[in-house]
């Protein structure tokens, strides 16, 4: 049987989005798809791709600069027709824009698009939207982004499938799975790119809010952020307003997600809006306390109470409360943990999403 050629193309990226196409290209059955990576070199080195990938060198243009989108969509273009791709795979509206036009202008017999996030408030991103309904497949990775996705652009229910993030479940075998370590210290890890729809600066504030309400308890609190992002030096000086000097601490990029999960107490995720998180599924799975926003994907893993914390987005006091929840019910937090461990396990193997994958792309060209 013909191998599917199949074109990976995702912005220059870290996080979940890049976790999440590193499990993929790990996990396709190479006997069956033909694989390229469409990335640029300089982000090349922060991927852990096994050597045998195919790259092509191209960055996608940033969506404010006509001239880079118009390079990106010319490359991209010349590669399709080159490679005779048979299915382009975009990650991201603005992957989805450009490759989406190149597709059709190539021929490419068929265009899916992964949607990660869906920050429908965003113009930029409600007009990259407008290619989705030239793709032939939509793939949300959760429920309620489907159910966004389909109000907002009228996207036929046919053209939208629903596939949960999956992680690498092998890998948490050299982590100590824990909840707490420590009976007079605690640390909260926010792992996100530093970008507004991220809330870190709700996390900041939660923080300092926390601090002043525990003042009086001899508990060593730290908060770390994990990421990097265009806000960095405004969330740097927002931190020093709050008086957060060596309590705070940007780690930057960590390529081994699970070592900084693994050497925190319990992760908040502070999105103001959010697909299906990768970090959250991760510390669920390595038996951490939970703490999300109540936005997007995040309720359909977390059930308040009983899986982790839900709060309000953008609501500071609301999140500090949680955190102080979590210090103070040591009990209850890893009741809560242990039940998210055990469903993770059971529903979100990257096994499970590949396997999904697959069998859409099959479907798309065997059909």
């Amino acid at each position: 049987m013909k191998k599917i050629k199949l074109l990976e193309v995702v912005r220059d990226a870290e996080g979940g989005m890049k976790r999440h196409v590193e499990y993929l290209i790990r996990g396709l059955d190479k006997d069956k798809f033909d694989i390229i990576l469409l990335l640029s070199a300089e982000n090349l080195k922060l991927w852990n791709l096994e050597k045998s990938v195919k790259v092509a060198n191209t960055r996608l243009g940033d969506r404010r600069a006509l001239l880079a989108i118009s390079k990106s969509f010319f490359d991209i273009v010349k590669i399709l027709k080159k490679e005779k791709i048979d299915i382009i795979h975009s990650h991201g509206l603005l992957a989805a824009a450009i490759g989406t036009a190149a597709a059709l202008v190539a021929g490419t017999p068929r265009i899916v698009t992964t949607l990660h996030n869906f920050p429908k408030n965003n113009f930029q991103n409600r007009l990259a939207g407008y290619f989705l309904r030239y793709n032939h497949k939509i793939i949300t990775v959760s429920q309620k982004m489907a159910q966004e996705v389909r109000e907002v652009f009228s996207i036929p229910v046919e053209k939208l499938a629903v596939i949960y993030n999956g992680i690498d479940l092998k890998s948490l075998g050299k982590f100590n799975i824990s909840t707490f370590k420590r009976e007079n210290s605690f640390s909260f890890l926010n792992i996100a790119r530093l970008i507004p729809e991220k809330g870190v600066d709700v996390f900041l504030k939660a923080s300092a809010l926390l601090l002043e309400k525990l003042s009086s308890d001899k508990i060593d609190l730290k908060f770390y952020i994990a990421g990097t992002g265009p806000m960095e030096k405004k969330l740097k000086d927002l931190a020093d307003e709050l008086s957060l000097s060596g309590k705070v601490f940007f780690l930057g990029f960590c390529p081994d997600v699970y070592k900084i999960i693994s050497e925190s107490d319990a992760l908040v995720l502070s999105s103001l809006s959010e697909g299906l998180s990768l970090s959250l599924l991760e510390a669920m799975a390595m038996g951490k306390p939970v703490i999300a926003t109540d936005v997007g994907g995040n309720p359909e893993i977390v059930k308040n109470g009983i899986s982790g914390i839900l709060v309000p987005p953008a609501d500071p006091k609301a999140l500090a409360e949680a955190m102080e929840y979590i210090i103070k019910n040591p009990g209850a937090a890893e009741k809560m943990a242990i039940n998210a461990r055990h469903m993770v396990m059971e529903r979100f193997s990257h096994e499970h999403m590949v396997d999904a994958l697959q069998n859409l792309f099959s479907s798309l060209i065997f059909c």
